[in-house]
């Protein structure tokens, strides 16, 4: 019976994704315009290469002693392309804030019978895209605390107990389970603050999935499972279709023929987390009418 508040929210997910396709021409369309950017990442990524053949050509202890394990020229290749690799990092997050926005506006005028423009979308996405990347940033802050803290706790009892595998199964065990309750409550996040405009009330979705544990879980498991199979299916054919080829224009048609398939995981989270808190929102009014009638 808890279980069903997911199953319901997963359903309602897949019947606004599909009674709205439109809105995946939100994140369909930031995936295509970081597609270039990505495959230029990859072409341009530094391989150990270089040093390989400085390693044959040269004496090893007098590079070392000279230059430590990498040549300067390599360190100056390396930093540079973490500087732009961080940047391209920074513009993605943002571009996905903005969609994440749009989407979930969207989805959520769809459900109240409203018409909207995808143009009107994206820039109430544009408007709110810093607050929604504060949001990611706090709630990304707040789920790795919740997943280290198990971690600390059940590595130190492994050690003292010598290497415990019984411990170590339960570590993974408990691992798991929070991984799919941070996946959950975190889904929730962005869809509060845009039914609320609080980045306070956006951090509820903490308590809100705690209040709610099982249910958040198996959410979080069908968003796992479902993103897993959109990501396996594009790369299997892809890495078939360009086995061995590196450069730029294979890498631009694998992201652009990928970036479907992002859109719809995007999406899935994006509309998803929006079901849940629907769902979690309906059950607390049904719970508090129940009482009413019980007092």
């Amino acid at each position: 019976m808890v279980q069903m508040g997911a199953v319901n929210a997963f359903a309602g997910t897949i019947v606004a994704i599909t009674k709205n396709p439109k809105l995946l021409l939100i994140p369909l369309m930031i995936s295509i315009i970081l597609s270039p950017i990505s495959a230029y990442l990859v072409m341009e990524m530094p391989t150990f290469e270089s040093f390989s053949e400085l390693s044959e050509s040269s004496d090893e202890s007098i590079i070392f002693e000279e230059h430590g394990t990498f040549s300067q020229e390599m360190l100056t290749e390396l930093a540079d392309f973490f500087k732009f690799l961080l940047v391209f990092v920074l513009i993605t997050f943002l571009l996905q804030a903005l969609s994440q926005y749009a989407v979930i506006k969207g989805a959520l005028l769809a459900e109240e019978g409203k018409e909207y423009l995808l143009i009107d979308l994206i820039y109430e996405g544009i408007m709110h895209v810093f607050q929604v990347f504060l949001i990611t940033i706090i709630v990304g802050i707040i789920g790795s605390a919740i997943l280290l803290l198990p971690l600390f706790l059940f590595s130190g009892l492994i050690l003292l107990s010598g290497g415990s595998l019984v411990l170590l199964l339960l570590l993974i065990l408990a691992e798991i389970t929070l991984v799919l309750f941070v996946v959950g409550a975190s889904s929730m996040a962005v869809p509060i603050y845009v039914l609320s405009n609080s980045i306070s009330a956006s951090l509820a979705c903490f308590s809100l999935a705690f209040k709610n544990k099982l249910s958040s879980i198996a959410f979080g498991a069908l968003l796992t499972v479902s993103s897993f199979f959109l990501l396996a299916v594009p790369a299997s054919f892809i890495g078939l279709l360009f086995l061995g080829r590196t450069d730029f224009v294979a890498n631009l048609i694998a992201n652009i023929l990928q970036a479907p398939f992002q859109a719809l995981i995007q999406a899935l989270f994006s509309i998803g987390g929006l079901m849940l808190y629907l769902e979690f929102s309906k059950r607390r009014t049904e719970e508090e009418v129940i009482e009413e009638f019980e007092v």
